[in-house]
């Protein structure tokens, strides 16, 4: 080897070998460390896949119970329409029967049993029961001189029964244009296919 070679190997190597022990106990240190988090991250999967296991048995056996009790989900709607409204004046017919005290709790009742998780679910599906978004976009939570005003219904009202409703509402109606738009899109995009 030449001294050119040799003075490169000098400036490389450590000034001292207890550079070299500390940089290595580090890293032994992190290495164990990243086993250890490893390890736990294993064992929280596997609960995590056995709490699911046990949260799909739970909503089953409730859906079992809840048929028990309750009847058949099945069951025709009496007074829910089989279709959303799509007329404004065909749902503010349907609000008209909504006096009767128990129509309102049949209605109620059905609207319940879609058995949605969050009240934001619960509260959208309710809507998308009951009215098309042609007939969302004719509405809003406050109402304009061009839109009615949806906190005054009475199947408000009654399905009314978080905090979150008034805001899941909102964006619901509020949204009604985007939903019809890429809706619209969709169909246009499947017929250039």
């Amino acid at each position: 080897m030449d001294s050119q070679n040799v003075e490169n190997i000098e400036i490389l190597t450590p000034h001292s070998t207890g550079q070299f022990a500390k940089l290595d106990a580090k890293l032994s240190a992190i290495l164990e460390k990243m086993d250890q988090q490893s390890k736990l991250t294993e064992e929280l999967l596997k609960k995590v896949d056995r709490q699911t296991t046990e949260l799909v048995a739970l909503r089953s056996e409730v859906a079992s119970i809840k048929t028990k009790v309750c009847g058949e989900m099945t069951r025709a709607r009496a007074y829910l329409p089989l279709q959303p409204f799509k007329q404004l004046e065909e749902f503010l017919q349907f609000e008209q029967t909504l006096q009767d005290e128990g129509v309102m709790k049949i209605i109620i009742l059905d609207l319940v049993k879609s058995s949605e998780v969050s009240c934001e679910k619960f509260v959208r599906s309710s809507w998308r029961l009951l009215l098309t978004d042609e007939v969302v976009r004719q509405c809003s939570w406050r109402g304009t001189d061009a839109k009615k005003c949806v906190r005054g219904f009475r199947i408000t009202l009654e399905i009314r029964k978080d905090a979150e409703f008034d805001r899941v509402t909102q964006k619901f109606f509020q949204y009604a244009q985007d939903r019809l738009s890429k809706a619209q899109k969709l169909v246009a995009s499947k017929k250039k296919i």
